[in-house]
Formats: C-alpha cells, structure tokens, sequence
C-alpha cells in the first residue's frame, strides 16, 4: 500500500511538471517573434476565425465559371460599426514634439485611418469604428513603434480617445561588411529578345559572416572602354540570371548593371543589407566601371519592396528609383483580399495570411507600405503600372504617387494601357520599346543631374 501511494504521488509531480512545461512551451508558442513560428501561428489563427460551413453542391459549377471572384471573408469590417476619433500628441524621449509623424491604427481586415502629426505634433484621427486597437507611428529619423497595453486603446462611439505616442531615435547600426569579395572573370553575353543585346557578365561573390550572398551578377558594356558608368541596381522578382533579357540592354545602354533576385521572404531586412553592401563596394570602387556617385535602382512587383524599403531606411543611399507594379501599402492589399475584391495568385493570399492581422501586428504591414513613408524618400521616384494587373492592384502605384504629390517629393506615375503584370514581354512591340525608352530617359536624367550635384562647384 505504502509502494502504491508512493507511485500515486510521484506520477502526481510528473503530471504537474509536464503540464507546468506545456503550458511554457505553449506560452512561447503562442508569443514568439521566431520566424520558423510566427508565420504558421498565424496561418492557424486565420482558419480558425474564418472557417466557413462547406458550399451547397449546386454552387460547384457557378464557382468554376467565375473561380476568381469570391465572398468577402469573416474578417471583413462592416459598414455600420458606430465611429469614434483618437487624437493625441507624437513626441520624442525628452518630451520634444515630432512633426510629419505618421499615426495608424488598422481593424483586422486591413481597413486603415491614419493622420499626421502637426508643427506641435498634435494629430487626430477620426471616423475610427469602435473598438480595440494598436497603434503605430513613425516618422523621418524615428523608430516605427506599436504601442500595445493589456486591453488595447478603445475607441467609442461620438468619443475622443486621449492618446500620446512616445518614439525612439532611430540609432544607425553599423553594417557588417561585405568579406570575401570575388568577381568572376567576365564572359560575353548575349539576349536573343525581346530587346537584342550584348553585355559582359561577371558573378560577384561575397560573405557575411558564414553566410553567402544570393546570386548577384555584374552586367558592363561590352564596348572595350573603362569609362565609370552609373550603377544601376536591379532588384528582381526572381532570380538574378532569369532575368538577363532586361540587365543586358540597361548594361547596354551604358550601365554598370548589379542584377539580384532575393528569394521570397516575410522579412526582407537581411536582404536589403545585402542592397547596402552591395552600393558600398560600387561607392569604394570595387564593382567594374562603376561610378559610386551615381546609383540608381530598379525594382518590380515583390521586389519594388526592397527598393521602396531601401530608399526609406537609408535615404541618401540612391540617387534615383523605378518601380514597375510595386507594392506600396500592404494594409490595403490586405482590406482588398479580405473583401474579396483581390485574389492574388502564386500563393500571395497565403503570404498575407502568414504575415498576421493588421489588427495585432501594424508594424508588419506598417514597415513595408512605403505610402506611409514617403516623407522620408528622397530619391525621384518613377512609378510605371498596367491597369490590367491582375497580380498587384494600380492602385498601389496611385496612392503612394497621390501622397508623393501632397508632400512636393519629385515623383512620375505612368499607367500603362492593356499590358500584363511583368511589363518587360518575351516578344518585342511598340509598347514594350516606348517602356524602355521611359526607362532610359528617366534613369539617364536622374543619374546625370546626381553628376552634376556630385561635382566640386567652383
């Protein structure tokens, strides 16, 4: 008897010590920022809150016909929520007033209000549908910061909200170098179409740490010279070496052509150090032909992210960009697929899936939606976008081009008729050969006028 009670009692601490460690583990699970974690917390927490009964038999056929156009989902805010305001000050650490803040709150569908903060920075923030909310601000020079409390700030209906936002000094990090640096010896290349052209194309190699950079190649003009050339950044939805038909005729054109592809990321800050690195070694003159006063940058669809990313985080770092159906407000993306106004392809809607709520992690989608950002861009931008899109809305190319325009930044929106999302065709046409004329005004006038600013007055 006295055995069995023993083993009662020792099982009693064994099931006490397991449950105590479930609850840690599940604890960790549920709060984690691990990037192995979060993603598939949050692709859970969808399903949960939008599991919908399965679709009358009957509906099989209509869903086939129109497989595109779907209900909107749970999530989706209602039109006749009561509304109410937030309004407060942005200030830095000592108390000092920030201006041209940014305030957001966003609800779970992706449905935004936002304002900006005055001389005083004082901001106001109104027709907010009731409820819970974490705010994010930021501003030029500022950290961006969601402030979080146990029950969220409420907003009620026909009330004020008071609340003030605290932000850090965005304190530079010093950039570990690049290490290792290698080039391989060039070789001739040739693009057969849809623009014919001839390039020299050396691999550029280099390390982080343990760590080695994507494939990046280095594309010069295969006109036997050594004249410096601008250098031309070219950020790809894909990677580097597919993509040789567009690096070609810009090495061509009189380009020191640096062709990456990053791979397809939630977080793309690692990547755009790796952009960093790459403009310091055209800067020290490590990269062939490359003039480290003049870079420009090329970015389309995913990867007009780590472009628009790059001139917001490090604004002198390029003296031009252009985008080509770039993404630049990853809330509305979101409000769209939750109204079932957007259906992205290639497995987009999971990324937004995975990425989480607006509602409970603003700073995600915050970071990445340069129409929130603008005031820090200081490069030109150009914004080239088909109304035929079917992968990454026009919109998105209007909004940040509209807040561009209110805030005097030099800027060009050109919408294009009829072509698809990728604009560079695998067949030439007259309207492929006026988008690289476009291309090469705006980049060789942009680069050319950073020449003349570079150089020494008298």
């Amino acid at each position: 008897m006295r055995y069995t009670q023993t083993m009662r009692r020792r099982l009693q601490h064994v099931l006490v010590i397991g449950a105590a460690l479930a609850l840690v583990v599940l604890g960790w699970l549920l709060t984690t920022d691990h990037p192995a974690v979060w993603p598939v917390r949050n692709v859970l927490l969808y399903q949960l809150l939008t599991r919908r009964p399965p679709p009358p038999p009957e509906w099989a056929a209509l869903e086939t016909v129109v497989e595109r156009v779907r209900p909107p989902s749970r999530l989706a805010l209602p039109a006749d929520l009561p509304r109410g305001a937030l309004a407060g000050a942005v200030r830095g650490p000592a108390g000092q007033p920030i201006a041209g803040a940014t305030v957001l709150v966003a609800a779970r569908d992706g449905t935004t209000w936002s304002a900006e903060s005055d001389a005083q920075g004082r901001y106001h923030l109104t027709d907010v549908a009731v409820g819970s909310y974490i705010p994010v601000a930021g501003a030029p020079g500022w950290e961006d910061t969601a402030v979080r409390t146990l029950l969220g700030i409420q907003v009620h209906a026909a009330q004020v909200t008071p609340f003030d936002i605290t932000l850090r000094l965005r304190r530079a990090q010093p950039l570990r170098p690049a290490s290792e640096v290698r080039l391989s010896p060039p070789v001739v290349a040739r693009s057969g179409g849809p623009i014919l052209a001839t390039a020299l194309r050396r691999e550029l190699q280099f390390r982080v740490g343990a760590r080695r950079n994507q494939l990046t190649l280095v594309y010069t003009p295969d006109d036997g010279r050594a004249t410096p050339l601008p250098v031309l950044l070219a950020v790809y939805p894909g990677p580097a070496d597919s993509w040789e038909s567009v690096s070609l005729p810009l090495a061509e054109a009189g380009f020191v052509v640096v062709a990456v592809g990053p791979a397809y990321a939630l977080d793309l800050e690692q990547d755009v150090d790796d952009l960093l690195r790459v403009i310091a070694l055209a800067r020290a003159g490590q990269l062939p032909r490359a003039d480290g006063r003049r870079i420009g940058a090329l970015g389309g669809s995913y990867s007009g992210l780590h472009v628009l990313r790059l001139a917001v985080r490090e604004p002198q770092a390029l003296d031009a960009a252009l985008l080509l159906g770039a993404p630049t407000d990853a809330f509305e993306l979101r409000r769209q697929f939750e109204a079932g106004t957007f259906n992205p392809p290639f497995g987009l809607d999971r990324a937004l899936i995975a990425l989480g709520l607006p509602s409970q992690v603003p700073e995600r989608y915050f970071r990445y939606s340069a129409r929130y950002h603008a005031r820090a861009i200081q490069a030109p931008l150009m914004l080239i976008h088909s109304d035929q899109d079917e992968i990454v809305p026009v919109d998105q190319s209007v909004l940040l081009a509209a807040e561009l325009a209110r805030l005097g930044k030099p800027h060009e929106l050109r919408i294009l008729r009829g072509m698809p999302h990728y604009l560079f065709a695998a067949e030439s046409s007259p309207a492929l050969d006026d988008l690289f004329a476009t291309t090469l005004d705006f980049l060789r006038r942009e680069l050319m006028q950073a020449e003349r600013n570079a150089q020494p007055k008298p």
